[in-house]
């Protein structure tokens, strides 16, 4: 149970950076970090009080939960994409590269999400939108790959674009090996331990990164020299 509270306290130490209103430039950022922290929390809740969804062993509102808790899921996966390609937007605007690009990568991710569900079964079960899911979080790693190699392009790189990339790539990341190792080694606790072990931490570390990109100095006027 520490890595929930952790991820708790962490989000809520980022969410305390909007209050300053010069943090306020990325409203998806905030939308996305408010709906992860109820969703952490009330993930947390039911792992703390597992009754609450078995009232006299019906298991309809677990069922129910879990379809709920996927969707959700999926949700605010398919924002912090919105984020994504809102980055990238900028950064194509300071390499002054066409940003007509945008669409076609919003088009690709459509259509990714779309196939994804479909090849499943095109159902509204948890388990299609669990997997429709995991094939975005892949998706949004090759992206957030095609973002680097526009950052690095730069001489000049904006601090919190920089980091909030890095925080996206780190969230990923672990959320596709995590679910790579649950997809492939169901039958083995010790493993789904590690995966379940490895996302928390990746998810702490981008948390932390996050709560960099949002200090102050690290606004859009403070670039780094990427020498």
């Amino acid at each position: 149970m520490v890595g929930p509270l952790l991820a708790l306290v962490l989000q809520a130490a980022v969410l305390s950076r909007f209050t300053d209103s010069r943090n306020r430039d990325y409203p998806l950022a905030i939308f996305f970090l408010l709906g992860l922290f109820l969703l952490t929390a009330t993930g947390a809740a039911v792992s703390f009080f597992p009754s609450l969804l078995t009232p006299g062993n019906d298991p309809t509102p677990a069922r129910t939960f879990l379809f709920l808790y996927t969707l959700a899921d999926l949700a605010m996966h398919t924002l912090l994409l919105g984020l994504m390609l809102q980055l990238i937007r900028r950064t194509l605007l300071a390499l002054d590269l066409p940003t007509r690009t945008i669409y076609l990568l919003g088009l690709i991710s459509l259509a990714v999400a779309i196939c994804g569900y479909y090849w499943f079964g095109a159902s509204l079960r948890t388990v299609i939108l669990l997997k429709t899911r995991q094939v975005v979080s892949a998706w949004m790693v090759l992206l957030n790959l095609y973002w680097w190699t526009l950052l690095l392009r730069r001489r000049q790189l904006d601090r919190r674009i920089l980091l909030l990339s890095a925080g996206i790539g780190l969230l990923m990341a672990g959320q596709v090996i995590s679910d790579g190792v649950s997809s492939f080694y169901r039958d083995s606790h010790n493993l789904k331990l590690l995966g379940a072990v490895l996302m928390y931490l990746t998810h702490c570390a981008a948390l932390y990164t996050w709560y960099n990109a949002f200090r102050s100095t690290n606004a859009a006027t403070a670039p780094i020299s990427a020498t």
